[in-house]
C-alpha cells in the first residue's frame, strides 16, 4: 500500500516520520510532496528510502491513499492540481486540514460524473512523529477494508479511533 502526503510542514512531516518509523508501510512506499525542497531534503536525509518531490501530481498518482496536509487556504489549489492525476476507483483521499468536512472535500473532488473516491478526515497530533498520537478518523464512501487498513496504520502511530464526523 502506497501513501502520498501532500505537504511536508509540521503535520505532513510528522506523519511521514511516523510512517517511516513504523512497519505497516515500507519507507519506499511513502511519497511526500512540498513546494520547497528544504523540508523534503531533511526528510530524505533522515529516511533515504522515502520518495520526495515538488510535484504534487507525481506523488498523488503513485499512491493508494493521498493525504492532504496543507494549510486550509491551499486546499482548492492543491485539489485542482492533483484531481486530474487521481483514479477514484483505486485511490482514497484523506485530509488533515482543519475545518474541512467530507462534504466540502467531496464537492471539490466532484468531476460531475457521479464517481467520488472514499474520503477521510484524519485528526492526529504532532506526536505522530514519535508514534504516540491520538488520531480520530471520519470517513465517507469507504469500505470496511479501507477503514480497517487506515485504523491499523494509525494505531501503529499511537491510538486511532473511527468516529462519526459530527
Amino acid at each position: 500500500m502506497k501513501i502520498a502526503i501532500i505537504g511536508a510542514g509540521n503535520m505532513g512531516g510528522a506523519l511521514a516520520r511516523g510512517l517511516a518509523k513504523g512497519s505497516m508501510i515500507s519507507t519506499s512506499d511513502i511519497f511526500v510532496s512540498n513546494p520547497s525542497t528544504a523540508k523534503l531534503d531533511a526528510l530524505k536525509e533522515e529516511f533515504p528510502e522515502i520518495n520526495v518531490t515538488t510535484c504534487n501530481c507525481h506523488a498523488a498518482a503513485s499512491a493508494d491513499i493521498v493525504i492532504l496536509a496543507v494549510k486550509p487556504w491551499k486546499v482548492t489549489e492543491v485539489l485542482n492540481e492533483i484531481n486530474p492525476c487521481l483514479d477514484y476507483t483505486r485511490q482514497a483521499v484523506a485530509s488533515m486540514v482543519g475545518g474541512l468536512s467530507t462534504a466540502q472535500l467531496s464537492e471539490w473532488l466532484d468531476r460531475g460524473d457521479g464517481v467520488l473516491p472514499a474520503t477521510y478526515l484524519i485528526i492526529p497530533n504532532t506526536a505522530i512523529a514519535t508514534m504516540s498520537s491520538m488520531t480520530f478518523i471520519a470517513s465517507a464512501r469507504s469500505s470496511d477494508v479501507q477503514d480497517r487498513f487506515l485504523l491499523d496504520v494509525f494505531n501503529e502511530l499511537g491510538v486511532a479511533m473511527l468516529v462519526d464526523e459530527g
